[in-house]
């Protein structure tokens, strides 16, 4: 029992964990605002162009069954925007990973080169000498 919770213990300080608890979080803010631009930013002015005081409020009465459309296309319209914010964001990360891969391998090319040149003149001294 105390090496499973040693191991426990371990899993949850591991860095991979933390970083997975606070993009939670931040991945939860992040959605409240989103949320926030579309009901109150957004959707009134849905609201005005299709005459409706609130766009939450439009609801199909099918039998006593009603249908909330005006929200679920409020949570649409969040949906999207939330999904789009983060495919930028995740094309620019990947934007500057490649940046930085390129950079590295340019920078590793140059090396690599400059141990060529100098391995190259050590030899053409020694055979120099060697001649002479």
């Amino acid at each position: 029992m105390k090496k499973f919770i040693s191991e426990f213990r371990d899993f949850i300080v591991r860095g991979n964990v933390m970083d997975l608890a606070v993009a939670f979080i931040m991945g939860a803010a992040f959605t409240t605002v989103v949320k926030s631009v579309v009901d109150d930013l957004m959707m009134p002015l849905i609201g005005i162009v299709t005459k409706s005081v609130s766009f939450a409020n439009i609801v199909w009465q099918v039998g006593s069954a009603q249908i909330k459309i005006g929200s679920f296309i409020s949570t649409l319209i969040t949906f999207i925007f939330t999904s789009l914010a983060v495919f930028v964001m995740i094309k620019g990360i990947n934007a500057a990973q490649n940046l930085r891969k390129k950079s590295d391998k340019e920078e590793a090319e140059v090396v690599a080169e400059t141990e060529l040149s100098v391995l190259l003149e050590i030899r053409d001294t020694l055979a120099k000498n060697e001649a002479k």
